[in-house]
């Protein structure tokens, strides 16, 4: 397994960092990996190291240039060994340590740089897990656009807590829209809801548990239940709720399935019917809707009660519920 090592000099990734593009980058995926190897130090330090995907089956260069999406960071020391079958070690230090720069989040995308090519395989292949996260992240970014996030900064998640409580991890793409908006509503109408929040209503792990118990009642007093809940295993795990019609979005957890394959599936508010939506993800979702090109019939009247001022908008729960 190789694994993609961008030696980081301090001024360059400094600058680099500096002048990270505001529009899409095209997703570039590859492998890559951290081995946490914490050396000696005067002063330890616990800092997140980013670990960056670049094109599958690149040829890497000096100096060359690389649009990159994080997809995972890793809690470490004063510093990291990046490692890998070809051998190589270094050492990797954090732009944090000696800059202003945020730390970064998985989904963030970076402009860096091949300082040495020799000390890096020579080409690099993609790990699954990564590209499926990666692809994941590509509406996130188009979303934030077109509804810009809040300013006020948000409260951390304790992402494994909220992952053991409910009993399976999250969407990647699910969980970078909480540490960039937090709980909200998007368009006006869609809600997003958040782990912990004060309002039960809003909570998804509160409403995990109450809309299982509502579905079960319904079910065992007769009502219609959708073909894709049969199968042993499935589980619905509530992520938004519209404030027009009462719908629930669920996603339809999958034995087998990686999160970042889970469907989203809709339970009409006030009846028994459900709208499958087997291609999407929460933040393809979302940015459909909030653009106006959404193929749910629940949401494709929107422009007939919500201005477009509206639409492009979200609001968060800080404000809404003036927490």
């Amino acid at each position: 397994m190789n694994r993609a090592l961008l030696q980081k000099d301090s001024q360059t990734f400094r600058a680099l960092l500096a002048g990270v593009p505001a529009h899409p980058l095209h997703m570039l995926v590859g492998e890559a990996g951290a081995s946490h190897g914490s050396l000696a130090s005067a002063r330890p330090l616990s800092v997140t190291v980013p670990v960056v995907l670049v094109q599958a089956g690149v040829m890497l260069r000096d100096h060359e240039e690389l649009d990159v999406v994080v997809t995972a960071v890793a809690q470490v020391g004063f510093t990291v060994d990046i490692d890998g079958e070809c051998g190589f070690i270094d050492q990797v230090k954090h732009p944090s340590w000696w800059t202003d720069t945020a730390r970064p989040a998985v989904g963030d995308r970076l402009r860096t740089v091949i300082l040495d090519a020799s000390r890096t395989p020579p080409r690099l292949s993609a790990l699954s897990e990564d590209v499926r996260i990666a692809q994941s992240l590509r509406y996130n970014e188009p979303l934030i656009r077109t509804c810009p996030p809040p300013s006020a900064a948000r409260r951390p998640v304790d992402w494994p807590t909220v992952e053991d409580q409910l009993g399976t991890p999250l969407p990647a793409d699910y969980k970078r829209l909480i540490e960039v908006y937090g709980g909200g509503v998007f368009s006006g109408v869609l809600w997003l809801m958040e782990p912990g929040c004060t309002d039960e209503m809003y909570d998804s792990l509160a409403q995990t548990v109450e809309r299982a118990a509502i579905l079960a009642d319904l079910w065992a007093a007769g009502e219609a239940k959708p073909a894709e809940l049969e199968q042993d295993g499935v589980q619905l795990v509530p992520w938004g709720y519209s404030e027009n019609g009462g719908e629930v979005l669920y996603w339809l957890v999958l034995p087998g399935v990686p999160p970042e394959d889970w469907p989203v599936i809709l339970n009409e508010g006030r009846g028994p019917l459900w709208e499958f939506h087997p291609t999407s993800s929460c933040s393809r979702f979302l940015l459909e809707v909030c653009t106006g090109s959404t193929g749910s019939y629940y949401f494709s009247d929107l422009g007939d009660f919500v201005s477009p001022s509206e639409q492009g908008a979200f609001l968060p729960n800080a404000e809404l519920l003036r927490q």
